[in-house]
């Protein structure tokens, strides 16, 4: 029987594409090693689709501080690519209220209610900068 984590990812190098899918309540410790998983990739410059149409963020606001407080120490090198996520027909608001102030200032990031309109901005939205 396979285990199904709650977030999953695949970072893709040749084609400079994270695409991280959301199944489930998300943990702050699944969270933590993804921003772990695209600093050690060096993918912070990549487009990255997140698809949060069936995921819920259980996080309280203590793990919410914590976890915007890494993701502010880091020395991220260049600018972070743009960001399209996939929140399905019903908007999934609460998961977007929940996960918005782990994402970095100044990023590009558009949501979307089906996955090929996000694919399609996400497809032509030029890549962050890298150092």
């Amino acid at each position: 029987m396979a285990i199904v984590m709650p977030l999953h990812w695949k970072i893709a190098p040749l084609e400079q594409m994270v695409v991280c899918v959301s199944e489930g309540a998300v943990t702050k410790d699944e969270l933590m090693a993804y921003f772990k998983a695209l600093e050690e990739a060096g993918a912070s410059h990549y487009r990255k689709m997140l698809d949060a149409s069936r995921g819920e963020c259980c996080l309280t606001a203590d793990e919410v501080a914590e976890i915007a407080a890494y993701v502010r120490s880091r020395e991220w090198q260049g600018t972070p690519g743009p960001m399209a996520i996939f929140t399905g027909s019903s908007g999934n608001d609460e998961f977007l209220r929940a996960v918005s102030p782990l994402l970095r200032a100044g990023r590009r990031l558009r949501t979307f209610s089906t996955i090929h309109e996000a694919r399609r901005w996400l497809d032509r939205a030029p890549l962050g900068r890298s150092c």
